[in-house]
């Protein structure tokens, strides 16, 4: 009886339990065994396709206007990039740190319209041969650089091209990183490969200008080409320039461009001047240039504007301040109130018969001050005016279907490489100046991009696009680990109840 008892008492082996070990056993194998696979499958298949962009600002994935260029192009496009170099097994912390990934996502949404290559010239030399048969661009000197070719075209793209610089550690040998230019580079050239220029702009240089590299970066943007106009004893305007820029001289024109460029304004010529007042042009009056500028009822005054009313100044500083754009120029940008620094005024020469109309572009509140400073650079009181609008740009255009047309500023905050490497090619002074070229030149009939640039607080970057290998993060955690601990609280569940 008590041996009936016990065994009875005595728990029995569950057949159901032993099944279910097995099962849970298996599941996990089997699971563990997908994992791999479907990783292996996803790396050699999927790799570029699971690629995410896990950067603050977006900054390895190209924004919806490059998309929309890419896809309104017709299906046959073939865009070859280039990088003539071996590619970086690790390119963070390299200038192709934000330029590779980016490249990528080009490739990735091009549809076969873009392929990316890294062939380095030293190993292949045939490369150069292909990309520039008729050897016009020196491509054997151009290692490290990136060529875009479109047919027989081609454009040269340097990575730190790629980057703006605060201009200040330039010019001190140092190269500070502001801004990310990468897609604004790229992608314009090649829009402007495939589209070709609209026209051409001549920079004039040689009269201790600071510099125009962003300008010239914006005006091909706008599909305008830059071209280079040093100052010689045989200065001439070419016969195919659209556009004459002075951007910032610091020294008057010489009688022989006066006389050029007067001759460029009687034949419908465009006009683009900026000039601020700094310590070096302080005495400068400009007496050539403003007597071209008179041709054209304009005049750029020897004043320095300063700002008294304290809703204008920015900083509490009197030459540091806001403009408003006025009336027929206030949709140039999406703001109407732009910063102006060191300006001088500018104004209507109101010269008698002159048949050119005037309108003020840029003005101060109506409380602002100019005056004359002498060699050191202190205000000479008697030259003062007080409390009065000023002016710190102005438009001028003439008669007739195709008139000489000219915008004059007295700052140089809107085309400055100072100014735009500070606070970027996307800036609203920055879409101001390109609403005035575009009133000068035939760009206002002709379509162009708005790529954005993407702001970078240093060079010393971490990688922060997750390619495959954070993908298999993810794909190990959701597939493979958390399965795991369900499992497991499975199997513990069921040792608990299987005895009740």
């Amino acid at each position: 009886m008590n041996k009936t008892v016990s065994n009875i008492n005595k728990p029995q082996n569950d057949e159901r339990s032993g099944k279910l070990k097995l099962y849970s056993i298996g599941s996990v194998i089997i699971l563990i065994a997908i994992v791999i696979i479907v990783n292996v499958l996803f790396d050699k298949i999927l790799g570029k396709a699971l690629t995410f962009d896990f950067s603050d600002a977006l900054s390895n994935t190209i924004s919806q206007e490059s998309i929309d260029y890419i896809n309104g192009l017709p299906q046959d496009t073939k865009i070859r990039i280039v990088g003539l170099f071996d590619k970086p097994a690790d390119v963070s912390g390299t200038e192709y740190q934000y330029i590779c990934p980016l490249l990528d996502d080009y490739v990735k949404n091009s549809k076969g319209k873009i392929t990316v290559e890294y062939i380095n010239p030293n190993n292949q030399p045939t490369i150069i041969s292909q990309l520039d048969p008729n050897n016009s661009f020196n491509l054997s000197s151009q290692s490290g650089n990136f060529v875009v070719k479109y047919n027989d075209k081609i454009k040269i793209i340097n990575p730190y091209d790629c980057y703006s610089f605060d201009e200040t550690y330039l010019s001190q040998g140092y190269f500070y990183v502001t801004g990310n230019n990468v897609e604004y580079a790229f992608t314009n050239s090649m829009y402007i490969l495939t589209n070709g220029y609209s026209c051409k702009a001549y920079l004039i240089t040689g009269l201790e200008e600071d510099g125009s590299n962003y300008l010239a970066k914006i005006l091909e943007s706008m599909a305008i080409e830059p071209v280079g106009l040093p100052v010689s004893e045989n200065f001439a305007v070419p016969e195919d320039c659209d556009i004459i820029i002075m951007n910032g001289p610091q020294n008057d024109i010489s009688e022989k461009m006066y006389v050029e460029l007067s001759a460029f304004v009687k034949r419908g010529g465009k006009l683009f001047v900026a000039v601020d007042f700094n310590v070096i042009n302080v005495t400068e009056k400009y007496e050539r240039l403003n007597k071209l500028l008179n041709e054209m009822n304009l005049a750029l005054d020897p004043y320095l504007i300063a700002e008294n009313d304290s809703g204008y100044q920015l900083g509490g500083y009197q030459l540091d301040h806001v403009v408003k754009a006025c009336d027929g120029f206030s949709d140039y940008a999406e703001i109407t109130l732009l910063h102006s620094t060191n300006a001088r005024s500018v104004r209507a020469a109101d010269v008698p018969g002159n048949t050119f109309k005037t309108a003020p572009v840029l003005k101060t509140s109506e409380n602002a001050s100019t005056t004359a400073l002498d060699q050191y650079g202190n205000a000479i009181e008697s030259s003062m005016v007080t409390g009065k609008q000023f002016y710190v740009a102005m438009y001028s255009a003439g008669e007739g279907a195709d008139p000489a047309k000219a915008f004059v500023f007295g700052t140089m905050n809107f085309t400055s490489d100072q100014y735009i490497s500070s606070y970027g090619m996307n800036d609203t002074n920055v879409d101001f100046f390109k609403s005035c070229i575009r009133e000068l030149t035939s760009t206002k009939q002709f379509n162009t991009l708005n790529v954005p640039t993407r702001n970078v607080d240093n060079f010393a970057l971490d990688a922060d696009k997750s390619t495959t290998a954070a993908s298999t993060v993810v794909l190990v955690v959701f597939m493979m680990l958390i399965p795991i601990l369900l499992v497991a609280l499975a199997v513990v569940v069921y040792t608990k109840r299987k005895n009740l």
